[in-house]
């Protein structure tokens, strides 16, 4: 598929280009990042190219990874991405990434948001998804409250579903459906 650019009021979401490295490695080198996610320690130029050039744009060019570059739209500068991969059968998992500088604003949210409204639309505008997934360390409560806000439905908690970092750690799921009124999150637990 041809990268499309996405916009909402007050983002740009863009395909993340080898121009952008130093801020692909300005965030996956936060301690929240490093904490929730499987990104490289330590993160550097190298694996910065490599996720560009070999997933980001091979994600595109082979149609099994969408990868945005969460941007201001008066400062274009990356301040993470939000992407759709494991993509089969009408169905794709969702995941997000952000520098500090972007927390706090809702822009994760607003990204994802509308990255969803794109996968469900049908094409030639959209993907035509059916299911999207969301999964998360049990710790990850802002990756968990961003799920909530889109309206994704909480489907439960694998014990030890996950290893990372050589521990093995409680996993979240959520999932939206293309026809879920997402106006409400539904059976998530109290925190």
């Amino acid at each position: 598929m041809q990268p499309v650019t996405l916009r909402t009021d007050r983002l740009v979401l863009s395909v993340p280009t080898t121009a952008d490295a130093e801020d692909v490695v300005a965030y996956a080198n936060d301690p929240d990042v490093i904490a929730s996610t499987p990104v490289p320690v330590p993160y550097g130029h190298a694996e910065a190219r490599h996720f560009l050039e070999e997933v980001v744009a091979a994600g595109w060019r082979d149609d099994v990874r969408y990868e945005f570059g969460i941007r201001r739209a008066e400062d274009l500068r990356l301040l993470g991405t939000v992407g759709l991969f494991g993509l089969a059968d009408g169905a794709a998992e969702i995941g997000y990434a952000v520098h500090p500088d972007g927390r706090g604003h809702g822009f994760v949210t607003e990204a994802a948001d509308r990255v969803l409204r794109w996968a469900f639309a049908d094409a030639p505008t959209g993907l035509g998804l059916v299911r999207v997934q969301w999964r998360a360390l049990a710790g990850n409560a802002a990756s968990a409250a961003v799920a909530q806000r889109l309206g994704l439905t909480y489907e439960g908690r694998r014990r030890s579903g996950s290893l990372h970092r050589g521990q093995r750690h409680d996993e979240l799921t959520a999932a939206v459906l293309r026809w879920d009124d997402r106006a409400a999150a539904t059976g998530w637990p109290d925190r």
